[in-house]
């Protein structure tokens, strides 16, 4: 099938994307338990750690905001081809699962769709301590 330019299938299981990982020298797990205190943050970025990626991954949400800490607010940005980038601020509650693009997500414009760039991060912490636990699903390159 090809969407957006794009001639790609996608692994049936997770241990199908681990070997293709591993064929491509992507054997270096991803899934990650992440602890931002006072001040941390993490900078806009994307998570692709090789050739060889899964196009949606996710993040869960392990304490509460505005209760264990406060700040922290998970940051989406669009960059929007010919056009200013996007924020979208989110402040998901103790438990919740966000599951978002790694690369880009299709966009209908008046010619169709296109792709749209999006990056990932954490807003500033100004106090106590946030706990995710991010699931990407494909190895990175050791």
């Amino acid at each position: 099938m090809t969407v957006l330019n794009i001639n790609k299938t996608f692994s049936e299981s997770l241990e199908e994307l681990h070997e293709l990982c591993r064929e491509h020298g992507q054997t270096k797990p991803t899934v990650l338990v992440l602890k931002y205190g006072h001040g941390g943050h993490n900078t806009l970025h994307q998570d692709l750690y090789g050739e060889i990626f899964f196009p949606m991954q996710l993040v869960i949400f392990l304490n509460e905001a505005d209760e264990d800490y406060h700040g922290g607010e998970f940051v989406l940005v669009q960059q929007i081809p010919r056009a200013q980038s996007k924020a979208i601020v989110l402040k998901p509650k103790k438990g919740d699962i966000l599951l978002f693009t790694t690369n880009f997500r299709p966009a209908k414009g008046s010619r169709g769709y296109y792709r749209v760039k999006m990056k990932h991060g954490v807003s500033e912490v100004h106090s106590g301590e946030r706990y995710t636990l991010g699931i990407i699903f494909h190895d990175a390159q050791s």
